[in-house]
């Protein structure tokens, strides 16, 4: 037996359904723009923070490596005796030469260590407006779901009130009456669900911004496909100069080791009285290196570097998979995105419009267009999910092409 009084009811419901989403958003207070969310998210941010701090210290660290390496050093002794033709005062001053130019050779190894931090600070910008994005766009798809979630559970509710009153008045059939429970309870269920994901995301999201945010930005469409794989964007990477950056110093460690090898003179100069004489005199030390060679130095600069090396190669290998990986998901998701809103968006409305036509006909019977209109939103669901993991796939590409900052300008 058929309810036709609620078919237009529920056709209602779902068509509500559709457009509810866009109502909500657009009736909700207007939310920063996505460049500027990034920006203040970004302004005093820890991890931004840790990194400036960590680049501070190495520009402290190059400006004492360019000073000269040794200080001039003040000399003086005075004795006395009992005999005063025995009494002694000098004073004198010292100096150790850098005759290799170590100073230019650690001021370069500085320089470099400062490229490798700044580079550094730049990836951790970077890495952080990604994970922002991410985190914004799984926000934005949990709420979306939580919304639908939501409005299934409404239809479910008023659908089983009709049917408990229908089936009071001998106007239904008692397993339709216990299948309008059952999907009440399942929408109730999943309800929960969404709802408990959404708070997660949104948690995360605020965990990463560090404050609620009473409007949130809201994401545009990604393109419709990627540019064309252009290898050469991997060699621009910041964490790839950072650690080339990284490698030159420890190229000007292997050379300062050497250096410091060779022994540095020291000349001193003295004046003084002893007795009634005045004398004055000029010293000259230089260290021996009998037991310190500063060979063992040498080799663990060489090592470092050669680690240094490696630790590029495969960080490039890494980085070029990644790419190549994130191109190919983004692709995928792009077309299966395209076939979507091509076909699965229009068939939903169109399914509902029919499934209302063949409910007022009679055609179909009460559980037949409550399972029916739950698997047009299960497919609003899937759409919701797979835009979810377009935005995902997108931004994953321009954070391993190294385009993100580039993207955000043209926003």
């Amino acid at each position: 037996m058929t309810i036709r009084i609620c078919g237009p009811l529920l056709a209602a419901f779902a068509a509500w359904g559709l457009g509810a989403a866009s109502a909500q958003e657009s009736a909700a207070e207007p939310g920063p723009t996505l460049g500027q969310f990034l920006e203040d998210a970004a302004r005093n941010h820890p991890r931004l923070e840790e990194a400036r701090a960590e680049l501070d210290a190495a520009e402290a660290r190059g400006r004492a490596n360019s000073r000269p390496l040794y200080n001039p050093e003040f000399e003086g002794e005075f004795s006395d005796s009992e005999d005063d033709a025995d009494d002694s005062r000098s004073i004198g001053l010292s100096k150790a030469f850098d005759i290799t130019n170590k100073r230019a050779t650690r001021a370069k190894g500085a320089r470099s260590a400062v490229d490798a931090a700044s580079f550094a600070y730049e990836a951790e910008k970077r890495a952080l407006f990604a994970d922002l994005l991410i985190a914004l766009a799984d926000y934005q798809a949990r709420k979306r779901l939580s919304d639908l979630a939501a409005r299934r559970a409404d239809v479910a509710r008023e659908f089983s009130s009709i049917a408990d009153r229908r089936a009071e008045a001998g106007d239904l059939s008692k397993s339709e009456r216990l299948a309008a429970r059952l999907s009440l309870s399942q929408a109730i269920a999943e309800q929960t669900t969404a709802r408990s994901e959404f708070s997660e995301a949104r948690q995360a999201l605020t965990a990463l911004v560090g404050e609620v945010m009473p409007a949130w930005p809201v994401l545009p469409d990604p393109p419709a496909a990627a540019p064309p794989l252009d290898m050469t964007l991997v060699r621009r990477l910041p964490e790839l100069r950072a650690a080339e950056a990284r490698a030159d110093a420890l190229s000007a460690e292997i050379r300062y080791a050497k250096k410091a090898r060779i022994p540095d003179p020291t000349i001193g100069a003295a004046y003084g009285r002893e007795g009634d004489a005045d004398f004055a005199g000029v010293r000259l030390s230089v260290p021996i290196p009998v037991f310190a060679s500063g060979q063992a130095e040498v080799d663990e600069a060489r090592a470092e570097r050669i680690a240094a090396e490696q630790a590029i190669r495969n960080q490039l290998r890494n980085a070029e998979a990644r790419l190549v990986e994130a191109s190919g998901r983004f692709a995928v998701a792009a077309g299966t995105w395209r076939a979507w809103m091509r076909d699965g968006s229009d068939v939903l409305g169109e399914q509902r419009r029919v499934l209302d036509q063949l409910w007022r006909s009679g055609d179909i019977t009460a559980v037949e267009y409550l399972v029916q209109l739950d698997q047009t939103y299960s497919a609003e669901r899937a759409g919701i999910e797979l835009q979810g993991s377009l935005w995902r796939a997108w931004i994953d590409w321009l954070d391993a092409s190294g385009t993100l900052n580039e993207w955000m300008e043209t926003l």
